[in-house]
C-alpha cells in the first residue's frame, strides 16, 4: 500500500512538473500589452517604447505599449491592478508616484497588493528647466525672482500630486521660495508647456528634458539628485545650484510589475526576458544615446524596495495636502 501511495504522489509530482514545463513553454502566444499611465513623450512612455524594441528578441512575441494616462498615475496604476492575470498584460508601477495616490487620496481602487513585481528598470530624477529664452540663466536667478513674488511664477509638471510635485514642494519647504505648480498628464505636455512659453518653467524628468536641452530648447538649472545627472554633465545638483540641502524624494523608479495572481511560471518567463533586455549590448547602446538612466533590480529586489519605500516617502506627503 505505500508503495502504491508512494507510486501516486510521484506521479502526481510529474504532472505538475509537465504542467509548469509546458506553461512556461507554451507562453506567450500572442503579443503581451504594456500599461503605461503616462502620456506620450515623457520619460516613462519613452522607457517602455525602447524596452519594447528589443522585447520581441527576448520573449519571443511584440511588446505593445498602452498609454493610459490621468490623475497622476491613477488611471493606468487602477487599469494595470483590474487587467486580467493571465500573463498578456504588464505596466510600469511608477515610485514614488503609485505611493502618492494610495497615501492622498480616498476611495483609489488598487491596493499594492494587487501588483506582483517582475523587477526595476530605471531610477530617473527630477530637474528644473527653463525654456532656452527665459531670463533665468541659473537656479540663482529662478529662487530670487520666485522670492521676491511669491505664487507669481507658474511650474509646469506631472500630477496632481505626483513625484515631480513632490519634489517641488519638498525644495519650496527646504529653500523659502512659493510657486504655483500647473499639473499636466505627464512630462511631455509639462516639457511642450514650458517650450511654448504657458508656464515659466516645469519639473519633468531628466530623461524626458535630456533631448530638449543637448538640442538648447531648454535651459536645465538644476538636478533633484546627490550626483550629477550623468546625460548632463553640465548642470549641477540642487545643492550645488542653491548652497542649501533639499531631499531628493522625487526621482521616479520605473519598475515593472502584473496584476496579482499571475502564474509563476509565467512571471519566470517575464522576469528573464527583462533581465536579458537590459543586459543586451545594444539596448545599453541605445539607452546611452537618449539618455536614459538604467538602475536594473531582480523582482525580489525590487519587492524589497517597495516595502521600505512606502515609509520615507510617508514623511513627506502631508508637503502636498
Amino acid at each position: 500500500m505505500f508503495a502504491a501511495m508512494k507510486s501516486i504522489a510521484l506521479g502526481a509530482a510529474i504532472a505538475v512538473a509537465s504542467t509548469t514545463l509546458a506553461i512556461a513553454q507554451d507562453y506567450p502566444k500572442k503579443p503581451v500589452s504594456m500599461i503605461v499611465a503616462y502620456s506620450p513623450g515623457g520619460g516613462t512612455d519613452t522607457a517602455a517604447r525602447i524596452i519594447a524594441n528589443y522585447m520581441e528578441k527576448h520573449l519571443g512575441q511584440r511588446l505593445v505599449i498602452r498609454n493610459k494616462p490621468g490623475a497622476g498615475g491613477q488611471v493606468g496604476f487602477s487599469a494595470l491592478a483590474r487587467a486580467k492575470n493571465d500573463g498578456y498584460t504588464i505596466g510600469f508601477i511608477n515610485i514614488p508616484s503609485i505611493f502618492l495616490v494610495k497615501m492622498l487620496r480616498d476611495d483609489v481602487p488598487f491596493e499594492m497588493s494587487d501588483f506582483e513585481p517582475i523587477g526595476n528598470i530605471q531610477l530617473d530624477p527630477v530637474v528644473l528647466t527653463v525654456p532656452a529664452d527665459s531670463p533665468f540663466e541659473t537656479f540663482a536667478d529662478f529662487a530670487e525672482a520666485a522670492k521676491a513674488n511669491p505664487g507669481g511664477l507658474t511650474v509646469g509638471g506631472d500630477g496632481p500630486q505626483s513625484n515631480n510635485q513632490l519634489q517641488l514642494v519638498v525644495a519650496e519647504d527646504a529653500l523659502g521660495i512659493d510657486v504655483n505648480f500647473v499639473p499636466f498628464n505627464g512630462s511631455g505636455p509639462a516639457i511642450t508647456a514650458t517650450l511654448g512659453n504657458q508656464v515659466d518653467a516645469s519639473v519633468p524628468s531628466a530623461s524626458s528634458a535630456t533631448g530638449q536641452v543637448n538640442e538648447g530648447r531648454l535651459r536645465a538649472l538644476a538636478v533633484f539628485a546627490d550626483a550629477r545627472y550623468p546625460y548632463l554633465p553640465d548642470v549641477p545638483t540642487i545643492a550645488e545650484a542653491s548652497g542649501a540641502e533639499v531631499q531628493n524624494i522625487g526621482a521616479s523608479m520605473r519598475g515593472v510589475a502584473v496584476p496579482k495572481g499571475v502564474a509563476p511560471e509565467q512571471k519566470a518567463v517575464l522576469e528573464e526576458a527583462f533581465k536579458n533586455v537590459v543586459n543586451d549590448p545594444d539596448f545599453i547602446a541605445h539607452i546611452e544615446r537618449l539618455g536614459l538612466p538604467l538602475t536594473y533590480m531582480t523582482a525580489d529586489e525590487f519587492a524589497d524596495y517597495l516595502a521600505s519605500a512606502e515609509e520615507g516617502i510617508g514623511k513627506y506627503v502631508d508637503l502636498l495636502k
